[in-house]
């Protein structure tokens, strides 16, 4: 009984050494880092009590990637390895209206991946969906301005709202 007993735990053990293992890897990965810079750069209130700032997204989106891709809602993940060209195990998909769901591309490679509902993660981002090329987002400009939106805590949440325009 008690070689089962050591054995469960040692079974244990091994499982929890190996998960966290594998989250310290992911969150060490050049998506994750790229992915956190993005959401720190994106989410500060930059207004300085304006009611808007607009400015260029190329020097907002300081990131080496070749594409940026733009998911609609409801689009599965094997439409969107599709769309990429290879597997991206991070994919998730968007089952509202109104979730961002933004991945950034270099070669067949992700480096970045943006997805949520702006008012829980802090910005958002307005583009049209489909397949943007770094060539095409240096060229957009942007406008900010700080959205509320009421929840039924009675809490307001505050998001940066960003629109990218050609």
């Amino acid at each position: 009984m008690k070689k089962i007993i050591g054995l469960i735990v040692l079974i244990i053990a091994i499982m929890g050494i190996s998960i966290t293992v594998l989250k310290i890897r992911d969150y060490n990965s050049l998506v994750s880092k790229n992915t956190r810079y993005l959401e720190q750069i994106l989410s500060e209130d930059i207004t300085s009590g304006k009611d808007s700032v607009s400015g260029n997204v190329k020097d907002l989106i300081i990131l080496d990637y070749d594409k940026m891709y733009v998911f609609g809602p409801y689009k599965s993940v094997e439409e969107m390895e599709k769309q990429i060209g290879f597997e991206y195990s991070g994919l998730k998909q968007g089952l509202n209206e109104g979730i961002m769901n933004i991945l950034f591309v270099k070669g067949n490679s992700a480096v970045a991946h943006l997805f949520g509902y702006p008012s829980n993660i802090g910005y958002g981002i307005r583009i049209s969906g489909g397949e943007h090329t770094k060539v095409q987002i240096d060229k957009m400009t942007y406008t900010m301005e700080e959205r509320e939106v009421g929840n039924p805590h009675g809490t307001p949440k505050t998001y940066m709202n960003y629109e990218f325009m050609e």
